[in-house]
């Protein structure tokens, strides 16, 4: 498939513009071999996903990355908070697995497209496998990591001949930078088909 065909089938599938955030990574999502796949994108945005799409090039996470910062600093804070991290604790640890991943590409993506604070502000009309499925069937991931429980017991309903590989914890929790360094790695050697 080329990336301009993608382009074409996926706006299709979330609209355009949208509220849906698919994915996240940089360039060509269709030379990703690995996926880091979570329950749904925990932080919501103002930005539409297409406003970090080149055509030709692919997703402009370094952009998208940018305004996420930007758009979770301007948000209020809860009542008793007295100050937010510039990023979530599972975005730092994304980003490791992302630094760990030497010489592998990885894309990042969730079960479910939409924004939610929390897993279970996420209504039932919002938890569409389409967008999902859309990517495992046309990239066709080497290797699947998946964070959090929810989304590891989700990804057995896909039939897929990708390396599943769960890890320990979910990346907001218990999940040290070290650690999912050490997960992007041994993605990275398993998507080279080399022992980790």
């Amino acid at each position: 498939m080329t990336l301009n065909l993608f382009e074409h089938e996926l706006a299709a599938l979330i609209g355009r513009p949208t509220d849906l955030r698919p994915f996240v990574c940089e360039g060509s999502p269709l030379t990703c071999d690995i996926f880091l796949v979570g329950f749904n994108p925990a932080t919501t945005m103002q930005a539409d996903f297409w406003e970090f799409w080149r055509p030709g090039y692919g997703y402009d996470k370094a952009a998208w990355f940018q305004r996420y910062v930007e758009e979770r600093a301007a948000k209020p804070l809860k009542p008793g908070k007295t100050r937010r991290l510039p990023i979530s604790p599972t975005r730092r640890n994304m980003e490791c697995f992302v630094e760990g991943a030497v010489g592998a590409r990885v894309l990042e993506t969730n079960i479910y497209a939409a924004a939610s604070e929390d897993m279970k502000s996420l209504d039932l009309a919002s938890r569409e496998i389409a967008p999902f499925r859309f990517l495992l069937d046309v990239i066709r991931p080497k290797v699947i990591v998946v964070h959090g429980k929810p989304a590891v017991e989700a990804i057995r309903r896909f039939d897929t001949p990708a390396k599943v590989i769960a890890a320990d914890h979910h990346f907001s929790r218990k999940t040290s930078k070290e650690t999912a360094r050490t997960h992007g790695a041994m993605a990275a050697q398993q998507s080279r088909g080399t022992a980790a």
